[in-house]
């Protein structure tokens, strides 16, 4: 039977261009390898993993809910394991929590004849719980290794190692769709938008202030500008 993270991956791929339905299923891949060997999901350590294996990402085309008016992908299959390790923390939490000297029974509440105490104990036992299931996790965060890439599997090491980035991902669109995709990307760029416009000159220039981190562009468009350097420098030759 297909688990929810699968069905949810394949959904994606079935709707995406080919270049994106690399990157989503490397992202799968990698957040696998994170979930076994205790790494946290967070998109610093993602990113970081998949340049390790070629795949350049910003932090904020996983952190954006939406592109261009659609549900970003990778932040859609990125949530999905968050749910995944979420539960399964969850779950391990309530499993190994065995502290039966603290729990607290529905004879035990009634036998409190105050209602105050009684809603104070409500309270503090529900703190209580709450707490121990953080400490529980907590002795199960380790220090993040080192990820390398090998023979197309993630190796996470605890120490110092050079690690060597393969290129995985072509300049040159695959297919048609990757194509027509990737000049809808260079129209909607050079028609500017709220942030950047071109001036008389050709220029870009910012329309108002730029933040760290501000999505200026939709997705591809790195590959969609090679893309069109790779063809020109062929026409040329």
């Amino acid at each position: 039977m297909s688990t929810e993270i699968e069905v949810t991956l394949e959904g994606l791929c079935a709707e995406a261009s080919d270049n994106v339905e690399t990157k989503l299923r490397a992202i799968n891949t990698t957040i696998k390898s994170f979930k076994k060997n205790h790494v946290d999901l967070t998109a610093p350590n993602l990113v970081k993993a998949l340049g390790v294996l070629g795949i350049n990402m910003s932090k904020s085309a996983i952190y954006n809910k939406k592109i261009r008016g659609k549900l970003n992908p990778y932040r859609v299959l990125v949530d999905c394991w968050n749910k995944d390790i979420n539960d399964a923390k969850v779950n391990k939490a309530e499993s190994n929590a065995n502290v039966n000297f603290t729990v607290m029974s529905n004879a035990d509440y009634e036998s409190i004849g105050s209602d105050v105490v009684k809603f104070k104990v409500q309270n503090m036992y529900s703190e209580l719980k709450s707490a121990r299931h953080q400490i529980i996790l907590l002795k199960d965060i380790q220090d993040l290794p080192l990820v390398e890439e090998k023979e197309g599997a993630l190796l996470f090491h605890k120490s110092h190692k050079s690690m060597v980035a393969h290129s995985s991902t072509s300049i040159v669109a695959d297919s048609p769709e990757t194509v027509e995709q990737q000049i809808e990307v260079l129209e909607d760029f050079i028609g500017g938008s709220s942030k950047l416009n071109f001036d008389e000159e050709g220029c870009l220039v910012a329309s108002k202030g730029i933040r760290k981190d501000d999505v200026l562009s939709d997705t591809e468009l790195q590959q969609a500008l090679a893309a069109a350097i790779h063809l020109m420098k062929k026409n040329r030759s």
